[in-house]
């Protein structure tokens, strides 16, 4: 049974994460509120005065860019150059974007010219909703914008709303012309003001930034579930938590206590022997917090410009003027935080990998080879460890500095919005391999904790060390495709597959189930288990792969 797509009011304020994610996740029904459309015809009536009154309009009736002050008089000639911005702009290339993200481009698009802003038509807004209806979208790609107006990529939406350029109709490939008339719509004839309107915003990167920011939301929440299972494999010394509950940074005494939370149900804890942990052990809720503020702050950003107005010029009030809002200098900081947080957060994984690994502590052999067993056991898994860590760093670099002047020395400020959140993409995929990587050696320094004297040279027993629900849950997971260690085996295949199951949206809300974290789980508006597919398998014991087995 199809899902009924999800009915989303557009009236020019924020859209919450929940919006945001539904926009992303498939095809929505837009409502625009009858204020948005009194305030969009407030704003077209103002600007067609100013037009009337002789004023020179940027992109409307003068031309772009370095040609500015190129003004244009005669009705035919305004039409012109607004039949012809959307083609001209029409240059992004590279890597096709998803539909999630073409689709939430369109959305926010319609969102700020609801404001009344903007001074579109009211044709443009009814135009830009009855595509989102259809879920008729722009193919878009990566390359094209400097993230002060994504031109290229908007260029390509503007293409398509007046039937040009390549399409996408209910995820159907198709020319623009075809998709139109299939949905029963006419292309659109952009009117002054519409044209620039269509391909001069950012929706675009701001649509790519809300796509990294929320794939960061699931995977920092995944690296707190993880941290806690490995926590109770080194045996870190939780009274350091305690001491963290007293700390005045932000976050800080919430992350503590959700550590302790989360590991109520653990009553047994290894035996210590050293004084105090190395500093990747004691320094997880500074780290862990600090990755969750900056991931609020981001989001928060996001917010905020899903209702800001980043076009040049603008209505304020009876009046048409220049704006520099297009620089979204809030966001750019925020996600180059965000970034850095990440490379923090990649970092401690790795040191935390280091650790479970390298014989030094009490009751957990080098690489994890159970005692009597001859093998490499989990060294190798190091090295590409290590390479995920360094990739996680070097994505961290900030490109807001990289700016180059454009448009004959007019266009000297920008911050490359997509490309920081391309890097940030690139930061979460290195950080999906070293969570796999970290729940299969917790995993497997739980199952050497388990372990009883006796028995058969290098067999597991459990019982010796009673997992609680998160270490539970994560140990199902890993053991459907990698099963306890008795001799080395190939893992290429099987990590590929326990990393699609770790990040699976299911077991993501399992684990999250396991210890909730309010009010942040509500403010990323995480899913809930669908209670089907991986997330009902993940406890069935026929799923479980057993010493000796073929790993699948």
């Amino acid at each position: 049974m199809t899902k009924a797509p999800r009915i989303i009011a557009f009236d020019g304020t924020p859209l919450d994460m929940a919006a945001l994610r539904s926009l992303l996740a498939g095809p929505v029904q837009p409502k625009i509120s009858p204020a948005a459309r009194q305030a969009v015809a407030a704003g077209r009536q103002v600007l067609l005065q100013a037009i009337a009154a002789g004023q020179p309009i940027y992109g409307a009736t003068t031309g772009v860019g370095a040609m500015k002050n190129t003004l244009h008089h005669s009705d035919a000639a305004i039409m012109a150059l607004n039949a012809g911005l959307p083609p001209a702009h029409q240059i992004a290339v590279g890597q096709e974007m998803p539909a999630g993200v073409a689709r939430l481009t369109m959305a926010l698009r319609l969102n700020t010219v609801l404001s009344g802003r903007v001074g579109v038509s009211e044709g443009f807004a009814d135009h830009l909703a009855a595509m989102l209806g259809h879920d008729l979208l722009p193919l878009l790609h990566g390359r094209g914008s400097v993230g002060c107006a994504d031109l290229g990529q908007m260029g390509e939406l503007a293409a398509v709303m007046t039937g040009e350029g390549p399409a996408l109709l209910q995820a159907q490939p198709m020319p623009a012309a075809k998709a139109l008339q299939n949905a029963g719509l006419a292309p659109f004839m952009m009117q002054p003001r519409d044209a620039l309107a269509a391909v001069s915003t950012n929706a675009f990167g701001l649509a790519r930034a809300a796509e990294a920011v929320i794939r960061a939301a699931d995977t920092i929440r995944q690296t707190m579930a993880q941290a806690a299972v490995t926590a109770t494999a080194w045996g870190l010394d939780r009274a350091v938590w305690q001491a963290a509950r007293a700390s005045h940074i932000p976050g800080e005494p919430e992350m503590a206590a959700w550590l302790e939370t989360a590991l109520a149900d653990q009553t047994d804890w290894p035996a210590r022997t050293s004084v105090h942990d190395a500093l990747s052990g004691r320094f997880l809720v500074q780290i862990l917090a600090a990755g969750v503020t900056a991931l609020r702050e981001a989001a928060q950003s996001v917010i905020r410009h899903t209702a800001q107005i980043d076009d040049n010029p603008v209505i304020c009030g009876d009046r048409v003027v220049p704006s520099g809002g297009s620089l979204l200098s809030d966001l750019s900081a925020r996600i180059a935080a965000l970034q850095l947080a990440i490379a923090q957060l990649g970092r401690n994984i790795f040191n935390r990998c280091l650790m479970l690994v390298n014989g030094g502590l009490a009751g957990l052999p080098v690489n994890l080879v159970p005692a009597g067993v001859v093998g490499t056991g989990y060294g190798p898994l190091m090295k590409l460890a290590q390479e995920q860590t360094v990739r996680i760093t070097l994505a961290a670099q900030p490109v807001a500095p990289l700016n180059l002047t454009l448009a004959a020395g007019l266009e000297d400020e920008a911050l490359l919005i997509p490309l920081a959140a391309e890097r940030l993409h690139d930061q979460l995929e290195a950080m999906d391999w070293l969570l796999t990587i970290e729940a299969l050696l917790a995993v497997q320094a739980l199952a050497l904790r388990s372990q009883k004297s006796g028995g058969q040279s290098g067999s597991l027993h459990p019982g010796a060390l009673n997992l609680g629900a998160l270490a539970q849950a994560q140990t199902a997971i890993v053991r459907r495709h990698i099963p306890p260690f008795t001799a080395d085996l190939p893992l290429s295949a099987a990590l590929t597959a326990l990393r699609a199951s770790l990040t699976a949206a299911d077991s993501r809300a399992m684990m999250r189930a396991q210890a909730p974290f309010a009010p942040f789980d509500q403010e990323m508006a995480f899913p809930s288990a669908t209670h089907g597919g991986e997330f009902s398998a993940l406890f069935d014991p026929a799923k479980t792969i057993a010493p000796g087995e073929t790993i699948q």
